[in-house]
Formats: structure tokens, C-alpha cells, sequence
């Protein structure tokens, strides 16, 4: 099992390219913990769940802010895994706050490239302390595995997409720039894109800003599913950047710059 805390590279790779993997972060009894805990909330979907992209190749289900699950297993969990002392290493924080979590399950071997995209479009967010936490249950040929723009969490905010009716902007009236089409670029010229991703093992975990540009990971013959447990934290340097039609009424302070804080989230470190 890796040493619990970030290396020094593992710490600069995350301020400059906005993601990296943790090998074998967690045990396998850790790891039987969160699949646990994921089986519950599959069975127990919440009243956020969906399936994303409705009726077409990339559909896929996901649930997010289950309110049972955290009874069910998930504060449990919360407070076991190594996060927080991690965390606070890798971002140069004293304070680590739990958010929320985000689960998806693409079967079948046919489910298609998740659309790029940046979690920052639809949580008004801002600052270096932020972490979506990455747990798969599976082998994950990097392939398989989420990609990463390098450094996209340092550049621009950009526009949402509508997840069932792609590829609407998910603010119309908004300045922010439009989603580029990565996939797309991609597909032209493998370079036109600096990526980063990785093979992963379970006991593995991926942390990403959620300001950076992420998508891919499809399912094929080879790899037919991906089951994916997501933990959002946060620490001292978050604050609300406000965004169109975005409100967090239980927010402390809602205005521009305001450390991102609610009694809502618990307060890990």
C-alpha cells in the first residue's frame, strides 16, 4: 500500500496539470467499503438520478446528492477513507470540507466518450482547493479510464452543455465562451490536445480539479463496464464565483470572492 500522503511531485503535478493518481491509495478493505456503500445507492437511487444523454450512445447512469445515502453508508465512509490528510497535503490547506458525491455505472461495452466538460460550469466555484476523488472497482486500461486537459483548471471557464439536449449551451444568455469540441479535435489530430490519464487498479484513486476540462472514458468488448465512486472536497482557498441561474441558498455568504462555506458540509480536518 502507498505512502498516505502526496509526494512532492504528486503535489506539483496537481497544481500545474489539474489531476493525478494516487496508486493504490486505498486497501481492499477500503475499496469493499466504497463498493458497498456504491451497490447501496445503485439500488437506492436518489432523487437526482438520471440517465445522461437519453437515447444516444454515450447514456449512462448517474446519481448525485443521494440525501439517504449518507445515512446508508456514506458518512461512514467519508470519514474512513485517507482523504482529507491527503488532501490537505496536496493542496497546502489546514481545513478540508466534505460536498457531495456523484456515482456512475456505464455497462454493457457499448456506452460511448463522455462529452468534455467542466464540473466548475455548473458549481460556482473558484480557487486551487477542489478535488473530484476518483474511485473505479474495475481494471481500467487508461483508455477506459477519465482523461484530463493538462492545466485546464488554470485557463477558461466555459460555457455548460444540456445533457439531454446536446449540445446546447446550458446558459443561452451567457458570455462565457463555448464548449470546444475536444472529441473532435481529437479525432483530426491526437496532439491538438495535451491529455493526461492513467491505467487504473482498484485501490487506485484519480483526483481532478473540477475546473479542468475531463470527458472520454468509454466502455468496449474489452473493458465492458466502469463503475465509479465520485467524492467532491474542498478547502481554505475555495470561494463562490457566482453563475448564471446558479443559487446555493444555504451558502454562508453568496457573493462574488465569499469563502465557500455552509454548515451543510462537513468540516473533515
Amino acid at each position: 500500500m502507498a505512502n498516505l500522503g502526496p509526494t512532492e511531485d504528486q503535489k506539483r503535478r496537481y497544481a500545474r496539470d489539474g489531476a493525478v493518481k494516487a496508486q493504490g491509495l486505498l486497501s481492499p478493505a477500503q475499496v469493499a467499503q466504497a463498493r458497498t456503500c456504491y451497490d447501496w445507492a445503485i439500488a437506492n437511487p436518489g432523487p437526482h438520478a438520471l440517465i445522461l444523454y437519453p437515447g444516444t450512445p454515450r447514456a449512462h447512469h448517474c446519481d448525485v446528492r443521494n440525501p439517504a445515502l449518507w445515512n446508508a453508508g456514506l458518512d461512514a465512509l467519508v470519514h474512513a477513507l485517507p482523504f482529507a490528510e491527503y488532501l490537505a497535503e496536496l493542496w497546502g490547506s489546514e481545513h478540508v470540507w466534505y460536498l457531495a458525491e456523484e456515482l456512475f455505472a456505464k455497462e454493457g461495452g457499448k456506452v460511448t466518450n463522455t462529452p468534455w466538460h467542466q464540473d466548475s460550469s455548473y458549481i460556482p466555484l473558484r480557487g486551487g482547493h477542489w478535488a473530484n476523488v476518483w474511485i473505479s472497482f474495475e481494471s481500467l486500461p487508461a483508455r477506459n479510464a477519465i482523461s484530463v486537459v493538462r492545466g485546464s483548471h488554470r485557463g477558461t471557464r466555459y460555457n455548460g452543455i444540456v445533457h439531454d439536449n446536446l449540445p446546447a449551451p446550458l446558459y443561452p444568455d451567457s458570455d462565457l465562451p463555448r464548449l470546444p469540441d475536444v472529441e473532435a479535435d481529437l479525432a483530426r489530430d491526437p496532439a491538438s490536445w495535451e491529455m493526461v490519464s492513467w491505467n487504473s487498479e482498484p485501490g487506485d484513486v484519480i483526483f481532478v480539479h473540477p475546473g479542468a476540462l475531463h470527458g472520454g472514458a468509454p466502455v468496449d468488448a474489452v473493458t465492458p463496464d466502469r463503475h465509479t465512486l465520485v467524492l467532491r472536497f474542498f478547502g481554505d482557498d475555495a470561494t463562490y464565483d457566482p453563475l448564471h441561474g446558479v443559487d446555493l441558498p444555504w451558502m454562508v455568504d453568496q457573493t462574488d470572492g465569499a469563502p465557500f462555506r455552509s454548515p451543510i458540509y462537513p468540516q473533515l480536518r
